[in-house]
């Protein structure tokens, strides 16, 4: 049975008709405003789609209301008290704009309002809808928002888990002991769970060792139950979930719940050991639980790396030829492990090259020719290397542009311009906050690869050296792929013709000094277009 939807009237909770159930995972919707017409009006419009919809009526309310319901969509009436006062608007923008994870936003403006224009501009929303309103536009317009801004949290969720991935491939790069890197994924196992305690063990079923643990407190009833988990683990060779309602008609303890261990198997199918979290929380799921199998894989690895290194150091002696080949291994450990973070990278580029009609084969060449560029301009090894792995997340910032914009055939309007102008701004966001030199690249490409040598371009207008020399590489690759790629639109332009408009946009589009190692590594990038050309898509 479908919940009814609820709108908020006068300081109440309201329902427009129908049960009584809860919708799950029903999106919030915040309203900036008291008239009751314009209310009612949304709550109607909205009410098909089932969402909560909750009104407020002064900046400290609409803070408290931002901090708790955590809505995808704010809705601001441009003829309430609130949005007619330049500094309170000022203070509800601030507001909206300080959460981790902005709402998208709607203003409702009169088409004679005399303080449009004003009213746009100082609210910075993501669409606006005139009024009187249209119920069907409304309608239209407050589901694709809604879908906008769960796309965004999904591609947000996705960067968090491309992060603990990139970390677990990097665990070891500063660590000298195994003893160490085991505590640390520990640590990071408990963050990524939200579990309370994670404990590492080895060895035989009956006799377990404890080689990592978070706050497990010695000679608590924990370590008998560790005892008791690990033998069982040993010997089903299989992931193992208890939630607290299973764990209490059990008999379990529910400070030890809930409960998830997963065995830690060699490549051979040999249990090395195994890997436990429980107390509070709740149990891991989706790309969490993914993100926990990859740490138990890498904790196996490291494992069998602290048997590999035993094993060398007593053999050092009287083998020391079987030391390269032992590094080798170890070397190609850590390759596949990063392979796996350029998979994930490439998959989320591909997720925005998807949504405006693009295919994978544009990330692979445009990367591949910002690598070039890069090296005949003589960057280091490392930094050629990152770059090729964050050139394909420039675009990322289009999952947030809705689909009425970014597919649109005919000539975008001023206002629509304006939002699809936001996409390096969303892509930074999407991207932020990350401590790996991968994602950190990549933000800078994202929020630089449409500025311009001569300062014409967007978000910043920034101009010259101003620029990241990342996003003006990028922006010479993306565009120099575009041209001479077919596309439904419009055919491919020859070679010739593609690098003779670039040379006529040095100086004004591109950076010179970039322009000429384009061309000194034409060749080189002929060679790539050639092995990764596609077809026009469907």
């Amino acid at each position: 049975m479908t919940a009814a939807p609820l709108v908020a009237l006068a300081g109440e909770v309201y329902n427009l008709g129908g049960g009584g159930e809860t919708v799950v995972n029903q999106a919030r919707i915040l309203v900036v405003g008291n008239d009751p017409e314009t209310l009612q009006q949304i709550g109607l419009v909205t009410k098909p789609l089932g969402y909560l919809c909750m009104h407020v009526v002064s900046a400290e309310e609409l803070r408290r209301r931002l901090r708790d319901l955590k809505p995808e969509l704010v809705i601001l009436d441009g003829d309430s008290a609130l949005c007619r006062e330049r500094s309170v608007l000022a203070e509800l923008v601030e507001a909206i704009r300080a959460q981790p994870l902005r709402p998208q936003t709607l203003l409702l403006v009169r088409t004679d309002d005399s303080m449009r224009e004003q009213l746009w501009q100082a609210a910075q929303s993501d669409d606006l809808i005139d009024k009187p309103l249209d119920n069907l536009d409304m309608h239209v317009r407050v589901r694709s928002l809604v879908r906008v801004q769960r796309l965004t949290a999904q591609v947000t969720r996705d960067r968090d888990v491309l992060n603990a991935l990139f970390e677990l491939a990097n665990a070891s790069g500063t660590i000298a002991s195994t003893d160490e890197v085991l505590q640390a994924l520990a640590r990071r196992v408990a963050e990524w769970t939200g579990l309370a305690h994670v404990v590492i063990t080895r060895g035989p079923a009956s006799q377990p060792v404890v080689v990592a643990d978070v706050h497990l407190q010695p000679g608590s009833r924990a370590n008998a139950l560790i005892e008791r988990r690990h033998a069982e683990l040993m010997s089903r060779g299989e992931m193992w979930q208890l939630d607290e309602a299973e764990g209490v008609l059990a008999g379990e303890s529910p400070t030890a719940l809930p409960y998830i261990g997963l065995p830690l198997t060699a490549q051979g199918g040999e249990v090395l050991g195994a890997l436990h979290a429980f107390g509070g929380g709740q149990l891991p799921s989706g790309s969490r639980l993914r993100v926990l199998q990859v740490a138990a894989e890498r904790i196996a690895t490291e494992i069998l790396l602290q048997q590999s290194k035993r094993r060398l150091e007593e053999m050092v002696e009287s083998r020391t030829s079987d030391l390269t080949t032992a590094l080798e291994r170890l070397r190609s450990v850590n390759a596949q492990l990063l392979e796996g973070s350029r998979d994930t990278v490439m998959r989320l580029a591909r997720a925005a090259e998807y949504r405006d009609g693009d295919t994978g084969e544009h990330v692979e060449r445009m990367s591949s020719y910002s690598q070039h560029i890069a090296k005949q301009m003589g960057l280091a090894p490392e930094e050629q290397a990152l770059l090729k792995l964050a050139a394909p997340m420039h675009d990322v910032g289009k999952i947030g542009i809705r689909d009425s914009i970014l597919l649109k055939e005919g000539r975008l309007t001023a206002e629509e311009w304006q939002i699809m102008r936001q996409h390096p701004t969303i892509g930074a966001q999407i991207l932020a906050g990350s401590r790996s030199k991968l994602l950190q690249m990549a933000e800078e490409i994202a929020l630089s690869h449409h500025e311009k040598w001569d300062g014409s371009g967007y978000p910043g207008g920034l101009a010259g050296e101003q620029i990241p020399l990342t996003g003006r590489i990028v922006a010479l690759a993306d565009v120099f792929d575009a041209l001479t790629t077919p596309r439904v639109y419009k055919d491919a332009w020859g070679v010739e013709e593609a690098v003779a408009h670039i040379r006529r946009e040095s100086g004004r589009h591109f950076d010179p000094k970039v322009v000429e190692a384009f061309e000194k590594c034409l060749d080189s990038l002929l060679a790539v277009r050639e092995k990764f050309l596609e077809p026009a898509g469907p």
